[in-house]
């Protein structure tokens, strides 16, 4: 965006053909720069110094007194094409020439979900104004286009200032509030961390780690019964264990945690059993799973389950399809039940 920037800049001092020299010699050098530095062309850099030869092509070959009132109008559409593409696609042009520039730039999912945030309020005033510059230039007097397209950017800029200021203030006050969830790849590599109410907003879907414990028993597997004030499957009957890793903690200290918290009971002795990634309408998670053969009484905590009890094999093969278990327990114990059969028979 450099290049564009001068382009604008210069242009408004000393002429369309100085903006043009001066933008085209900032691009260049640009590509010359990244080809010493990468060995090859930066394909961004090479767009900009393409737009700025049409666009400055044209002014200079049809220079009269309606194109340049509607330079900023050209200009303007541009911006909003690389603004809206980057604000309404899954692909943040502005965030990976961000990248590409500040190296050690925090840009985890995040990070990118706040500049999106930012860029879409940008894209409506930034369209608002290109409007209004158009209109200013068609059919309003010449000082009222120069007062819309000149101060009116600025002004622009300062009011979407003021609007990302008050709307950063209010979300850090409510999420400072809340738990936070660290954001990981298909791997389970840490990519950044988020509010556990953005995680959980069935838009986002980040994908961030759980652990789930299958205690099996010399009968069966004992299973929890969820809460009904539970927002997510409220009464069903799930995994015996499970919850979320937190931030700076490892799949390991999150096992022996949340068995504890839940059922009280010690996690030592639990199996890796596999992990697998489960979408729900509100969330996207990557499941670590474990079985820990267990025969004693299990007292769960009142605070967190709704009470528990043994289910045979036999019963669970019977319910399956019943809105009885979650979804998620279904689709672990189908895709595991070899592990707990095992895991059973080495209790027998």
């Amino acid at each position: 965006m450099l290049p564009l920037l001068l382009f604008v800049g210069v242009e408004l001092i000393w002429g369309t053909t100085s903006g043009l020299l001066a933008a085209l010699g900032l691009g260049f050098s640009q590509l010359i720069w990244f080809w010493f530095r990468e060995k090859r062309v930066d394909k961004f850099i090479l767009m900009d110094v393409g737009f700025l030869v049409v666009l400055g092509g044209l002014a200079i070959l049809f220079d009269n007194a309606l194109l340049f009132k509607l330079k900023p109008v050209f200009i303007g559409a541009a911006i909003l094409l690389l603004i809206g593409y980057s604000a309404f696609s899954d692909h943040n042009l502005v965030m990976i020439m961000s990248q590409r520039y500040f190296k050690g730039l925090m840009t985890g999912p995040f990070e990118s979900w706040l500049m999106q945030q930012m860029l879409k309020v940008f894209f409506w005033l930034m369209a608002a104004h290109t409007f209004l510059t158009l209109g200013a230039a068609l059919w309003m007097p010449h000082a009222w286009w120069a007062a819309i397209s000149g101060p009116g950017f600025y002004i622009l800029v300062a009011l979407l200032l003021g609007i990302s200021w008050i709307s950063n203030q209010q979300r850090r006050k409510k999420w400072s509030r809340e738990e936070w969830l660290p954001i990981v790849d298909e791997e389970g590599k840490l990519q950044g961390q988020a509010p556990r109410s953005l995680v959980h907003n069935g838009k986002v879907k980040w994908l961030h780690p759980v652990v789930h414990v299958q205690v099996v028993t010399s009968d069966g597997l004992w299973l929890q019964k969820r809460p009904m004030h539970k927002k997510v499957q409220p009464g069903k009957w799930d995994t015996a264990v499970g919850g979320h890793v937190a931030i700076n903690e490892d799949i390991q200290s999150a096992l022996k945690r949340e068995t504890r918290e839940e059922i009280g009971i010690n996690a030592e002795g639990a199996i890796p059993v596999g992990r697998y990634l489960w979408r729900s309408k509100i969330e996207k998670e990557l499941v670590f799973v474990f079985a820990k053969s267990f025969e004693e009484k299990i007292t769960p905590n009142p605070d967190e389950l709704d009470g528990g009890r043994i289910w045979t094999f036999e019963e669970i093969k019977e319910n399956i399809g019943k809105s009885v278990f979650t979804p998620n327990f279904e689709n672990e114990f189908l895709r595991f039940e070899a592990h707990f059969y095992k895991t059973q028979a080495q209790v027998v």
